[in-house]
């Protein structure tokens, strides 16, 4: 009997998260003064990521192997019944995010564009440090673009912080976002943005607070909810894309 990688995955980023062992990205605001001509970004094809539910410090995890595994077989059905809302309301928080993100960025004055997709596309070949950030960064794809954008999704899931009453699911989304230059040499902007902090050994992120409609005190509450923690999953993406606009805003 042995953990499947997605628990082993899990695990290991519950640990490494709650236990403080890795640095946030280095915070690098926008300097809005020295970019004012920047209007074209390119945006890069993100990791693969897929929504699902989890309770961190998940008191199962103490129990050794036999306490995870019961702990995925619940997680497993709990992801289940995510699935089905999701596809009944037919979400897809890749492309909310980018449709909101594209909108908010057009009021700010900038023009993006995808040439290569959404989301890297078959078995992930871009080398990528533990946050989603790429470790090193092609050319433009399309010779107009004056920078590239780095952006990603670390944890996407209707998220509790532990078993306590004090700590409900609510949506839950960690993106990393990385503006380079052109050459992909030069870093102009980098930031940790956190809807929803279950891990507070995160360190220094831009925060965003999670509505209080969308709070379930255990899975019953979520399960009786519909697919209303759907509509707060979506609202998440947008208040983040949002939020990430915002930092670039050159008002």
């Amino acid at each position: 009997m042995r953990l499947s990688a997605r628990v082993t995955a899990l695990l290991l980023l519950s640990l490494t998260l709650l236990g403080g062992c890795v640095s946030t990205p280095k915070s690098r605001p926008f300097n809005a003064a020295a970019h004012a001509d920047l209007k074209q970004i390119e945006v890069l094809p993100m990791q693969p990521t897929e929504l699902d539910v989890l309770m961190v410090n998940n008191p199962g995890h103490s129990f050794g192997l036999i306490g995870a595994l019961v702990a995925e077989s619940h997680l497993a059905t709990r992801r289940s019944w995510l699935r089905e809302r999701v596809e009944a309301k037919q979400f897809d928080h890749v492309e909310t995010f980018r449709s909101a993100f594209a909108e908010a960025m057009e009021r700010e004055g900038y023009a993006l564009s995808w040439p290569n997709g959404n989301v890297e596309a078959g078995k992930p070949k871009v080398a990528r440090n533990m946050w989603g950030i790429r470790k090193s960064y092609p050319g433009p794809s399309e010779p107009a673009a004056q920078a590239l954008l780095d952006v990603n999704f670390g944890f996407v899931r209707l998220a509790s912080a532990g078993s306590s009453d004090g700590a409900p699911y609510r949506p839950t989304v960690i993106l990393t976002a990385r503006l380079m230059d052109a050459s992909g040499k030069t870093e102009l902007f980098q930031e940790v943005i956190t809807h929803n902090n279950v891990f507070p050994n995160t360190g220094d992120t831009v925060q965003v607070s999670p509505d209080p409609t969308h709070a379930y005190p255990d899975f019953d509450a979520l399960k009786a909810a519909g697919t209303a923690p759907v509509d707060g999953l979506e609202q998440a993406f947008r208040r983040v894309a949002e939020r990430l606009a915002q930092l670039l805003s050159r008002a």
